[in-house]
């Protein structure tokens, strides 16, 4: 069972920056609508977890049942990346702004801020979008009677 799960661990695993990054955004412009402001302790957490969760489904995505037998492998990748840089930025720029004392973000900083948290949350449905092309179009990484639809092509170490 357990090999189960590594070996699923990038489907299961992809569902959280979803679900945070989505959350975040909400709960950011939420409150920012609400108060006129974004304490920048408020909601760090989920960011936080949705730049870690990111990086996992990163690092655990397995192109090498990819590559060769879909179109969407390049531009699902590259967003995930993006995404991932992205969320982690915003974490680490809400932190310097913490370091230095700050406690919310002034207006400009916070319509930039918003935009790109925004952006973010495009990015990860976009990378999600493709990620379920390449399962539910090409069968990637699909087995049926423990035989997989679309199998790796090739040697690629």
């Amino acid at each position: 069972m357990l090999n189960e799960i590594v070996d699923h661990s990038h489907p299961i695993l992809v569902h959280f920056p979803i679900v945070l990054i989505t959350i975040a955004v909400l709960h950011d412009l939420i409150v920012s609508i609400r108060r006129g402001s974004l304490p920048l302790k408020q909601g760090l957490w989920i960011w936080v977890g949705a730049a870690l969760s990111a990086w996992l489904s990163v690092a655990t995505g397995p192109e090498e049942d990819a590559r060769g037998n879909t179109a969407f492998l390049e531009t699902h990748s590259t967003l995930a990346d993006i995404t991932a840089w992205v969320v982690s930025i915003m974490v680490v720029v809400r932190l310097l702004l913490l370091l230095r004392g700050k406690q919310s973000f002034a207006k400009l900083t916070l319509v930039i801020y918003l935009v790109v948290a925004i952006v973010s949350c495009g990015l990860v449905l976009g990378t999600g979008y493709y990620g379920g092309k390449m399962v539910y179009e090409d069968g990637i990484g699909v087995k049926v009677n423990d035989v997989m639809v679309n199998p790796p092509k090739g040697n690629h170490d």
